[in-house]
């Protein structure tokens, strides 16, 4: 039978094997995109909200905000492992 990939993790779908391990990689990672997105973006948020609309500092927070996005396709690609 042909094995699937979750979050890095070979798994079996059929008889289930390491599935567990999958689901824990699946698990961590929902626990900890939240705090990436907060940890992120409140900077960017409390610039504007602040009233400093400059340009450069505005792109600057925003190449930053990105990063938990870049973080997730890597983690879900299997680049970058989380837990173990």
């Amino acid at each position: 039978m042909p094995t699937s990939s979750g979050m890095g993790k070979t798994y079996c779908p059929q008889c289930g094997w390491n599935r567990g391990a999958a689901e824990k990689q699946t698990r961590l990672l929902l626990r900890v995109l939240p705090v990436l997105v907060m940890l992120f973006d409140a900077p960017l948020i409390v610039w504007i909200f602040m009233g400093h609309a400059e340009v450069s500092m505005l792109a600057l927070l925003g190449a930053l905000a990105i990063v938990p996005a870049i973080l997730v396709v890597l983690i879900v690609r299997g680049k970058i492992g989380i837990g173990t």
